[in-house]
């Protein structure tokens, strides 16, 4: 790799980290607010700021060490990804999963921390969800997105080799049986 580069790839690195940075604080310091402040109508009551209960059932004790360890897994391996010199793995790409990657640190901060996830955003009949929630989304939906995109360009480019190849093939066959 060459030292302009590697320049490039250090600054991307330290805006991923500030990104990321700012993403759980902005998380973290919504849901402190939530919870210690209760209810906010946001546009007239139809968004709610309050913190939601979820089921305990969902949330036992046996299930928030496997279920902290597998978040912390996934992280591991969406880090692994962005750290990745892989030629596949943009800039773009980085920078949406630097978005899942966040939420789901500031997730896990929240279970280590609370024993379970504030979820305070209220719309409507929708799920309650928060930030890192939005985070994930944007982040799994984008990289599903680029990756669709991708997979249908190498296919495009497959495709009309493989048609020539048939074509080619079929070729001799034609003209022995004319003979």
């Amino acid at each position: 790799m060459r030292k302009e580069e590697k320049k490039k790839l250090k600054k991307l690195y330290i805006m991923l980290a500030i990104m990321i940075f700012c993403i759980i604080f902005i998380d973290q310091l919504s849901k402190v607010l939530v919870v210690h402040y209760g209810e906010i109508s946001v546009l007239s009551s139809k968004v709610v700021l309050k913190q939601s209960e979820i089921p305990n059932s969902y949330y036992d004790e046996t299930s928030r060490g496997v279920t902290i360890l597998t978040n912390l897994v996934i992280v591991g391996i969406i880090l692994g990804i962005i750290k990745s010199d892989n030629q596949f793995v943009t800039r773009k790409t980085k920078i949406l999963l630097s978005f899942a990657f966040a939420g789901g640190v500031s997730n896990i901060i929240d279970r280590l921390c609370r024993g379970r996830v504030v979820e305070f955003v209220n719309i409507g009949n929708f799920p309650p969800f928060n930030i890192a929630d939005v985070c994930i989304l944007i982040g799994w939906v984008s990289f599903v997105a680029i990756f669709a995109s991708f997979s249908v360009k190498e296919l495009s480019k497959k495709k009309p080799k493989e048609q020539r190849e048939t074509n080619e093939t079929r070729k001799p066959d034609n003209e022995s049986s004319n003979k």
